[in-house]
């Protein structure tokens, strides 16, 4: 038997820090895909094939740098971590013994904003599951296990990542609880990943680029206890610009969402999770013609390479364009679609 278990990426398109603060987010999934194969293997224990997963490039000076490989075998185990904690919380809440194959097939760039990790722990979890006889197709479960599986990796984690790859189409986020909306059409985007790091990275660095997302929600908390009172109005003006991109988005009103993506840039700026590479992306993105752009998830530490993904909302039939304007500064740029399905589990003989 061979079970393989396919998720969607994500994109928060408003409201993403704040919704930690109880304030409203609305997310969306992208039709780019994670895919987890298990099937039978003779011996007990687990076999990991990982067959592609979108990774980092180099950023090197060539004076005075001895070349080296950026991958290697302990990198890659860390670019695994989720798979491995789902394994070991599926082993410890239900029983299960290995004795299976896991492949893993990925379109999703890694500690990019676009929900790799929450994408790693829902298929792993529902194939893994499915395989064992221990799901009943109930997705709020899956959805609750996948979060306890990303709350153990990162020490907190909002239900917003494991939402959307659990259920795809939009949901809203609030104070905790996840409702998903049915009624919103889905939209072209442009996105554009900055990927590379540089050469010269330390294990401890590595260390920090896995838990990226730990380390800025820590920081955007530390500004939150500083400026406490500044801090209250900027999450207001975030919740209110959700709120409006919602009713912009069921009136089809573009130029509106565009103009909201903008506020919303800002609004990320002064919480300091923008360095100056993702920046300068969406400055171009807003210069080539795109209706509005952002950053999109935790943002990015101009440390660890500006590692992050913008997104653009291009005017009609200028999506192309737009993509070759971001791609000229070397981010991998993608054209995709919102509202994307959800989990889909497949069941085949072997």
């Amino acid at each position: 038997m061979r079970i393989i278990a396919s998720v969607p990426a994500k994109v928060i398109l408003f409201g993403e820090h704040f919704v930690v603060y109880g304030k409203r987010a609305l997310a969306t999934a992208l039709n780019l895909r994670l895919n987890v194969e298990v099937s039978d293997r003779a011996e007990g224990g687990y076999q990991l094939n990982v067959e592609n997963i979108p990774s980092f490039g180099l950023q090197m000076e060539l004076t005075g740098t001895k070349a080296q490989p950026f991958i290697d075998y302990e990198q890659a185990s860390r670019a695994i971590v989720y798979i491995r904690y789902a394994i070991r919380y599926l082993e410890r809440m239900y029983g299960i013994d290995g004795g299976v194959v896991i492949r893993v097939r990925s379109d999703i760039p890694l500690s990019a904003g676009l929900g790799s990790s929450a994408a790693a722990s829902v298929a792993t979890i529902a194939a893994l599951k499915r395989y064992f006889g221990l799901w009943n197709g109930d997705l709020e479960e899956l959805r609750e296990d996948a979060h306890n599986v990303e709350k153990a990796v990162q020490g907190s984690a909002s239900p917003t990542d494991t939402a959307i790859s659990t259920y795809g189409g939009y949901v809203l986020i609030e104070g905790g609880e996840v409702e998903r909306l049915y009624d919103l059409p889905a939209i072209d985007l442009v996105t554009g990943t900055i990927c590379s790091i540089p050469l010269g990275i330390g294990p401890e660095q590595l260390d920090e680029l896995r838990l990226k997302t730990r380390k800025l929600v820590e920081n955007v908390k530390a500004r939150k206890e500083a400026f406490s009172g500044v801090f209250e109005h900027i999450a207001s003006a975030a919740d209110a610009l959700t709120e409006e991109a919602i009713a912009a988005l069921r009136h089809h009103d573009l130029s509106g969402l565009g103009c909201l993506m903008n506020i919303n840039q800002g609004l990320l700026d002064s919480l300091g999770v923008v360095p100056r590479q993702l920046s300068e992306l969406v400055k171009l993105a807003q210069e080539s013609g795109a209706l509005g752009a952002k950053v999109t998830g935790a943002g990015g530490l101009a440390e660890l390479g500006g590692t992050g993904t913008v997104i653009a909302l291009p005017s009609a039939g200028q999506s192309y364009k737009l993509a070759i304007a971001m791609g000229l500064t070397g981010a991998l740029v993608r054209n995709l679609k919102t509202n994307a399905e959800g989990l889909v589990i497949e069941e085949e003989p072997v």
